[in-house]
């Protein structure tokens, strides 16, 4: 079903206005969140705790901004990169810029995977940008000035399809969005002689420009790059486009192949969020960083430098040994000599993309849950200084009776979303190319360890908030 032939949705894709306008809202919201947070700071441990969720700019930001967008990604796929506002920056930044031809190193991948991974050891889990709103605005501040640096001096987009931190965050949830952007009918693609939607002459046009990520519409094959501009929609003379209602995960069951620094983000994000999910609870939190603390004691470091070894062993050391030691398995278990570690690698990665998107998706349920307390201060004190000191000397009570009230109704969402990513991953591992490729023994592997990442969350979950 064609959404664009719905008069509502197709005059909002259609406008010339669209995405510029929402672009231009969010761009202004952009900056009063960073003014927000600019100058809100403190150095007491225990005071960020409260002030991340008592200042305004970083309550949104982190508690439901973020959150949303990930929700977005999996329901719609890349919504949010339409009417990013960087996008928008990264436009008229690439009108007056050199022009360069994207070098091979940003077309790889890899550097969205090491952002991505920058951000979260040393962003977050070293300077704290989530918790203290002065180093939240010093971060957003930072993302414009690499998307403007970046759009001075190479071609078209290249920000948002090659540099932007969670480019790959967004174009593998969007694998499982029940909603796609293709060409309407591939015949009309290839009569056409003008090409309006790829031509070199349209670029840098405002409206009706073409693909600045460079794709061809009738070539589209899965959602990871297209952002859903619907710059192509305006360019094209015939209209040729179609914004349609799929299965869900459908690129997951076409075959999709993921490339290198794809599957080196997968593995990262996997500990990401089993990070962020298992510090939920106490006691699932002192067993995972059961192997840190040991290791952070062993080398004597503390403070920041506590936080980044911690990081690194959670992030980067436990998924690497994690992925090694099922492709080392999946490898004996195999007949096929021949198998690589990177064919095991792509295909177990891919099994366990349903799992991180439903763990994900549980985490931002319950961040925003858990944030309602916090939102009558907010209005009363924006910077958030004095309400989390209260707090903290305890003359401030939070009212949680509406987190209270909810408490079922998350939990049993979360659990609906553990089996929903189950039953997701049980087509994709009958009908994948990746996984029809391997032997029986590598494949039962591969779905022994999906199923072992699988049973972290629903252990965790179900003791925690079932039967505690």
């Amino acid at each position: 079903m064609n959404l664009l032939r719905n008069s509502s949705v197709g005059g909002l894709l259609k406008a010339r206005w669209f995405p510029v306008v929402p672009q231009l809202v969010l761009l202004a919201v952009f900056i009063l969140l960073i003014l927000g947070g600019l100058g809100v700071t403190t150095s007491d441990l225990d005071l960020g705790l409260y002030l991340r969720d008592t200042n305004l700019a970083n309550l949104i930001v982190w508690s439901y901004w973020w959150p949303v967008i990930i929700i977005a990604a999996v329901l719609f796929g890349r919504l949010w990169c339409a009417v990013c506002p960087m996008e928008f920056i990264t436009y008229w930044a690439g009108r007056i810029g050199l022009r360069r031809r994207v070098p091979g190193i940003l077309r790889s991948g890899w550097v969205v995977t090491v952002f991505y991974t920058l951000v979260w050891i040393v962003g977050i889990q070293t300077l704290a940008v989530n918790r203290i709103p002065h180093q939240m605005s010093l971060y957003m501040l930072l993302l414009i000035l690499v998307a403007v640096d970046v759009s001075l001096i190479f071609e078209r987009r290249a920000f948002c399809s090659y540099v932007c931190p969670v480019g790959h965050l967004l174009g593998l949830y969007a694998l499982l969005s029940p909603f796609e952007w293709r060409a309407d009918d591939a015949s009309v693609c290839q009569g056409c002689r003008t090409k309006d939607c790829v031509a070199k002459r349209n670029q840098y046009r405002l409206a009706g420009r073409s693909c600045t990520s460079g794709l061809y519409p009738a070539s589209i094959r899965d959602n990871r790059d297209c952002l859903l501009c619907t710059q192509c929609l305006k360019a094209c003379p015939h209209k040729n486009l179609r914004f349609s209602v799929r299965r869900p995960f459908a690129d997951l069951l076409a075959g999709v192949e993921l490339r290198p620094a794809q599957v080196g983000f997968i593995l990262m994000l996997g500990g990401f969020v089993a990070y962020e999910i298992l510090s939920e609870w106490p006691v699932s939190s002192e067993i995972m960083m059961w192997g840190p603390d040991r290791l952070v004691q062993a080398l004597g470091v503390m403070g920041a430098m506590s936080s980044l070894v911690s990081a690194v062993f959670l992030f980067i050391v436990v998924p690497v040994l994690a992925l090694s030691l099922v492709a080392a398995l999946a490898r004996l278990a195999s007949r096929q000599e021949r198998m690589s570690f990177g064919v095991a690698a792509k295909a177990f990665t891919l099994l366990l993309l349903p799992t991180i998107a439903g763990a994900h998706i549980i985490k931002s349920i319950l961040r925003m849950a858990s944030r309602i307390p916090f939102w009558p201060g907010v209005w009363v004190d924006p910077s958030g200084l004095e309400t989390a000191q209260r707090i903290v000397a305890g003359t401030v009570v939070l009212d949680g009776s509406v987190t209270e009230a909810l408490e079922p109704t998350v939990s049993l969402a979360a659990l609906a979303l553990l089996l929903v990513s189950l039953a997701a991953t049980v087509p994709v591992f009958r009908r994948t190319v990746m996984t029809q490729r391997l032997g029986r023994g590598a494949k039962v592997t591969l779905l022994l360890g999906t199923l072992a990442y699988w049973s972290v969350f629903s252990v965790m979950l179900v003791r925690w908030r079932c039967w505690p």
